[in-house]
């Protein structure tokens, strides 16, 4: 079995190909006609670097030590899906548009910048059992804008109310990734002999309080598309499943074997778990304190550490939902965090906060 992992960052649900109207990709919707288009799947936090070390050990982010963007240093003690891979023999490719956005985590050796389409089919023909792994940005603000910074012309235009302008330079993004790339390496493959897996690792917001992510764990940036084939064309019957359900997902798929006491559950298992969670602390600058989400398919409870601001709303709809006693939630997080087998590990040494802070600056994170 090989896995092809391709992550869109920033794409949202509303806006994915195939899913939605508001983009048009007719090369890549035909090529996924078999694909499953899941749209009852949330990402585990709103900003890229949490997200992605959550893809990649299942562990959730007051597990993995990567709450934020700016957060320097993962903790000890688990493996990553990289490692467990090239372990089992596997050939491992891992690729990125913006490789510098994993700097100071522990599997951001593995990841390259990302090579030419040519090169990336050659990876999916190669004869030993592989896992592919691509993570395109240029759907993630600016979209193409001139001045190539995340926090910079786009940010001008939604502060202008030109909404329309930003939609329409995201959807062009999109267009051109999914139908002149992504297209490209689907038509490449032998998908009897590949799972592929794509998704995205959160939304965008484009609201005064959340312009971009990363702020928040509103509907916007929280819930995702997925895409997936799987070989033998199973599929989820699940209501809600999170992002951190494949890490589980992919050690069954590949036969790896690795003691994961996480809480995430393989996508083709019958049974979620209580609650999925979700976490993001925005950072020192940021209004909004550290934030944390429990949620089911029916109800969705968000509590900010720092202005005691919670809510308890439907969780596909967000329309408010009354609640006489949110205790049982906080409870619960706490159950959680106290049942973790790796929240006690100790922290690797942290990247250098200087080299960070410049890498994030120069993709337009920070001013």
């Amino acid at each position: 079995m090989n896995l092809l992992l391709i992550s869109v960052d920033s794409l949202r649900l509303d806006f994915a190909p195939g899913m939605s109207a508001a983009v048009r990709t007719p090369r890549f919707s035909a090529l996924t006609r078999h694909f499953y288009r899941c749209q009852h799947c949330f990402s585990v936090s709103s900003a890229t670097r949490p997200v992605h070390t959550s893809l990649f050990t299942g562990l959730y982010p007051f597990e993995h030590g990567i709450e934020g963007q700016q957060s320097p240093a993962m903790r000890q003690g688990f493996a990553d899906l990289f490692a467990l891979c090239r372990q089992a023999g596997y050939a491992v490719g891992a690729f990125s548009e913006a490789p510098d956005i994993f700097t100071g985590l522990s599997y951001a050796s593995h990841i390259a910048p990302l090579p030419a389409d040519e090169q990336l089919v050659g990876w999916l023909r190669r004869r030993e059992p592989t896992l592919l792994f691509l993570h395109y940005w240029s759907v993630h603000p600016p979209y193409g804008a001139a001045d190539g910074l995340a926090f910079g012309e786009v940010g001008r235009l939604l502060a202008a109310g030109q909404i329309d302008a930003v939609q329409a330079r995201y959807r062009a993004a999109i267009e051109q990734l999914f139908e002149r790339h992504i297209a490209r390496l689907l038509a490449a493959l032998d998908l009897s002999a590949w799972a592929v897996f794509i998704l995205s690792d959160h939304g965008q917001s484009w609201r005064a309080d959340e312009p971009y992510h990363g702020q928040t764990l509103c509907n916007d940036v929280l819930r995702v598309p997925l895409y997936y084939r799987l070989p033998a064309e199973e599929s989820v019957g699940r209501r809600l499943i999170s992002l951190v359900d494949l890490f589980p997902t992919f050690l069954s798929l590949l036969e790896l074997d690795y003691p994961y006491r996480g809480f995430a559950r393989d996508i083709r298992a019958s049974s979620s778990p209580e609650y999925y969670l979700a976490e993001i602390d925005p950072g020192p600058t940021a209004p909004q304190g550290r934030q944390w989400s429990l949620f089911n398919a029916d109800a969705k409870f968000t509590c900010d550490e720092a202005t005691k601001r919670e809510t308890l709303v439907e969780t596909f709809s967000e329309r408010p939902l009354a609640a006489l006693d949110t205790r049982p939630y906080h409870q619960a997080y706490a159950a959680l965090r106290a049942a973790s087998s790796y929240v006690q590990g100790k922290l690797a040494p942290a990247a250098d906060r200087t080299l960070l802070e410049q890498r994030l600056r120069q993709l337009g994170y920070l001013e």
